[in-house]
């Protein structure tokens, strides 16, 4: 059985990344600035009855919709 120190582990992962050339680590505050760059309003995508991504082409790439046919379900 193979154990790992996680700490050590993480520790060595972040000197690692640190020691890059230009990285540097960002304040609580500069974490809450940063915006996503996709300008996409996923709020026009949806599922249809037969799972398929509805919605603009850029939906495929943000929502998923389950594999599972309900179009003759009744409520």
């Amino acid at each position: 059985m193979i154990v790992l120190d996680l700490t050590k582990t993480i520790f060595i992962m972040e000197n690692s990344i640190l020691s890059i050339k230009g990285v540097r680590v960002l304040s609580k505050k500069g974490q809450k600035t940063i915006k996503g760059a996709a300008s996409v309003d996923v709020s026009v995508c949806g599922c249809s009855c037969s799972g398929s991504v509805t919605g603009p082409a850029y939906c495929r790439a943000y929502v998923y919709c389950p594999q599972i046919y309900t179009c003759e379900e009744t409520f």
